[in-house]
């Protein structure tokens, strides 16, 4: 199931970063007490009960007049709340009800988004005479919290939570037996070129202006008797420092969501510029929703060639795309269609990939002979964990729990990434996300929905 999309509101300096900062578990947003700080929308990751969800922090909607920037925070606030599932409204219970919370309730009606409306510092006296005030808005319960302390809190997630399962799982589509492609990367690399040259029509709209694409677009196509469904995802949708600031966090959240309703996503890089930062947070969040992924080198058509120019490149986005170093790369030019055909044949071999079992006899052999080569380093007390054997609990992505002695003690980012390594060597898993874990030898193996692994 895609993970949520929590948008926090409100007018400003009400505690909404607090309150981000406090969902996310790190200290990310810039607090401070002189309203409108944050105009830069941001967002984190977060998890409550085992739940991943995506958390956004807003701009305050109803600042002063007199601010150049109220427009743009109040248009991009409004994109956020669109591709929200829970809208977590903010509003101020030491101050009590004001006209700028009647301005940002009336956004949320016309959304006819679920919203949850929250009682910040609700530990004061003071909002105890408020509270009543806010039911005038006319949008249900009052939760009561201190973003500051915590308390309240946990009561707002639960019931965030209970909303979003809700709602994300009655839009989740029936299994088809077609492959659904994210079409990903950052503005103006190409997307909706490449899904033009695929489609073979101007399916969507292309400009060299950076964010052309608003909306991701679900388009099919049949290559081979088999279904392709492409969404070509949404760029940033004007120039300008401080409004494309504001718009990077919408589109990296429709992006996000795009990645979560495929099976494989498709990263675009442009050639002429290399990898960048946002390819970097792409490319965790594709690992992370473990997804199939292949990443294509755009507008190669505009490269001066020389004997080693593809061998450097890859170096590159090895060197940068660390996240998914499995992926393989490939070039093409959605200008002239060079190579855009053989798109679907990587597509084929990392699916194929991506739903890989290994036989449990193959396997242990294989876990056997990695051991056996380097075997788990030395913890607490100069003993060294025993693997017995090995399973592999799950498909899409593939996973693989060995059962050791001292298995919390095992070193999981260093010596996981070496038994990961080695399995990708000897069964060929390009192209997919490969999660190793270890568990005390006893320890049953989860339980499973749908042929994924229960967390």
């Amino acid at each position: 199931m895609p993970s949520p999309v929590f948008v926090i509101v409100g007018r400003p300096n009400v505690g909404k970063s607090t309150f981000f900062n406090r969902l996310i578990g790190r200290r990310d947003a810039i607090v401070q007490a002189e309203p409108g700080v944050t105009r830069d929308r941001r967002y984190g990751e977060g998890e409550w009960e085992g739940r991943t969800f995506l958390a956004v922090d807003t701009g305050g909607i109803a600042a002063s007049e007199g601010d150049p920037f109220l427009p743009k925070i109040q248009e991009q606030t409004a994109a956020a709340i669109e591709e929200s599932d829970v809208v977590l409204f903010l509003v101020d219970g030491i101050e009590g009800l004001l006209p700028g919370d009647l301005e940002v309730a009336q956004m949320i009606r016309v959304s006819h988004k679920p919203v949850l409306l929250i009682l910040n510092k609700s530990d004061s006296k003071r909002t105890r005479e408020t509270e009543w005030d806010f039911y005038q808005l006319g949008l249900g319960e009052v939760w009561p919290i201190s973003a500051e302390h915590g308390s309240g809190v946990s009561d707002v997630m639960d019931e965030a939570i209970r909303i979003a399962s809700n709602e994300v799982g009655s839009e989740e589509a029936e299994d088809t037996d077609e492959r659904r492609i994210a079409v990903v990367g950052r503005p103006n690399v190409g997307k909706s070129s490449f899904v033009n040259q695929i489609l073979g029509s101007e399916r969507t709209l292309v400009s060299p202006v950076p964010g052309t694409t608003r909306d991701p677009v679900d388009s099919l196509c049949v290559r081979g008797e088999k279904p392709y469904r492409l969404v070509d995802t949404a760029g940033i949708r004007r120039r300008g420092k401080i409004g494309k600031r504001q718009v990077e966090a919408v589109s990296m959240i429709m992006a996000y969501r795009s990645i979560e309703r495929a099976q494989i996503a498709l990263l675009l890089i442009d050639a002429t510029q290399g990898p960048r930062t946002m390819d970097a947070q792409i490319a965790r969040h594709i690992k992370e929703s473990g997804r199939a992924c292949a990443i294509l080198l755009n507008k190669w058509d505009l490269l001066a060639k020389e004997s080693k120019t593809y061998d450097e490149k890859v170096r590159e986005i090895r060197d940068k795309l660390v996240h998914i170093h499995f992926a393989p790369v490939l070039s093409v030019s959605a200008l002239t269609g060079q190579r855009c055909e053989r798109v679907f044949d990587v597509v084929e071999k990392i699916y194929e990939s991506h739903l890989r079992r290994v036989p449990t006899g193959q396997l242990n052999r294989a876990i056997a002979e990695i051991v056996h080569a380097h075997p788990p380093p030395t913890v607490t007390g100069g003993r060294r964990p025993k693997v017995y054997y090995a399973t592999q609990s799950g498909a899409a992505p593939p996973h693989v729990i060995l059962f050791a002695s001292l298995a919390s003690q095992i070193p999981v980012q260093q010596y996981g990434r070496y038994v990961e390594n080695r399995l990708r060597e000897r069964f060929d898993f390009e192209g997919t996300p490969l999660r190793v874990s270890f568990r005390q030898r006893g320890a049953s193996t989860p339980r499973r929905r749908n042929g994924r692994a229960r967390r």
